[in-house]
């Protein structure tokens, strides 16, 4: 299995604005949806092509969500 960290798709940038996302006061369960439509939907034929395959945004938001509720521990 490839080993597949966020940097690898996204930019600084884009991790930093899912930051921002994420550190919205109340707003935490609006991630998800939010991070799809913000940051992976308009990227995703550049993270396509960064990954190697085809994605899709609903499950990368996913991702990023399960990696900032760890970072959170």
């Amino acid at each position: 299995m490839k080993r597949v960290t966020l940097t690898s798709f996204l930019t600084d940038a884009q991790i930093e604005n899912a930051l921002r996302l994420w550190h919205r006061p109340h707003m935490a369960r609006l991630f998800h949806s939010d991070c799809r439509r913000e940051i992976i939907e308009p990227n995703l034929a550049e993270i396509n092509r960064k990954l190697g395959q085809e994605n899709d945004p609903e499950y990368l938001a996913y991702v990023i969500e399960f990696v900032f509720h760890h970072l959170r521990r």
